[in-house]
């Protein structure tokens, strides 16, 4: 008999343990409130305001997740990102902004994750607070080690996007900041142009706009060629005459290869200022290119200097 009772109470707590995980188990519309924190990239101003008002919703999840929200005392905060354009600025006030619930449905439904599906926003306005603060613009500097295949080139800088961020931080540590630098990039052997993302690397006690930055390195096969280009002068004073030893000049350089066909000796133009070759006690000056193609490199001048003999004219 008392075998039996007892297996009689065993099966009615296990039925009752099982009714609970199973009830548990179901979905249930509910309410829920959430402290709420948002950053957001609004310019010269902190990046996270944890706003006064709670974040209140209705949405649907299991009664496990029900449960377990109603007993925490502690409750996470749900993190969103709103852009710029999402956040309003109270009029009449300084520092003080706002979010319409309308415009942040699906941040808050992807923030709350997999657990707790958001059915509405209770909230209506959701004020927000993001003070001044201390910030200048600085460029990107690209850090890296790059190598080319044997007749290939980059003949422009590397495009950096963006190419320059604002930088937050108090007055003594912006002072000494004058740019930002990216982690190193290593590459090898390229024979064509390439594009990625690298991440900077974030000076002591500041904060910054971007995290990270898009690089594209242009890479493009070359040739060496060369021209024969006269020497002439400039600014000669009147009753003077300036005549160049030797007056042309070999140039040497290397050129993108599918614009060799398009350059002559005409497009570059080598000038000596007499102003700049008075001062020269050598009676030697490296002639000025003052014109030449957009994309060449490495140009070398054979000779590198000319010599000057000034005589007087009558």
């Amino acid at each position: 008999m008392k075998r039996s009772r007892l297996a009689l109470i065993l099966c009615i707590i296990t039925a009752f343990f099982l009714w609970v995980v199973y009830t548990l188990s179901n979905e249930y519309t509910a309410y829920f409130r959430f402290p709420l924190e948002v950053e957001t990239n609004l310019e010269g101003r902190t990046n996270i305001s944890r706003p006064d008002n709670t974040l209140f919703i209705r949405g649907t999840a299991r009664g496990f997740y029900i449960i377990r929200h109603t007993w925490r005392k502690r409750i996470p905060p749900v993190k969103l990102f709103a852009d710029r354009e999402l956040v309003h600025k109270i009029p009449n006030s300084e520092d003080d902004f706002y979010l319409l619930s309308d415009n942040i449905g699906n941040l808050v439904n992807d923030a709350l994750g997999t657990d707790l599906e958001l059915e509405t926003i209770l909230s209506d306005t959701i004020r927000l607070r993001y003070p001044r603060e201390h910030y200048k613009k600085v460029p990107v500097r690209f850090v890296s080690d790059i190598s080319y295949k044997s007749q290939y080139m980059s003949f422009e800088p590397v495009r950096l996007t963006p190419d320059s961020v604002l930088v937050y931080a108090q007055e003594p540590y912006l002072e000494i900041i004058e740019e930002v630098k990216t982690r190193k990039t290593t590459l090898g052997n390229l024979s064509q142009s390439v594009e990625g993302i690298v991440r900077l690397e974030i000076p002591d006690n500041t904060r910054i706009s971007h995290t990270e930055v898009e690089y594209r390195i242009p890479v493009r096969r070359y040739v060496e060629m060369s021209f024969e280009v006269p020497v002439t002068t400039r600014n000669v004073p009147y009753r003077r005459e300036l005549f160049i030893l030797p007056d042309v000049v070999t140039i040497q350089f290397r050129c993108p290869f599918e614009q060799a066909t398009d350059i002559s000796p005409d497009d570059f133009r080598l000038v000596v200022d007499y102003p700049d070759f008075v001062q020269k006690e050598s009676g030697r000056i490296i002639p000025l290119l003052e014109a030449s193609p957009n994309l060449i490199s490495h140009v070398i001048l054979a000779p590198q200097f000319v010599d000057g003999i000034i005589q007087n004219r009558y």
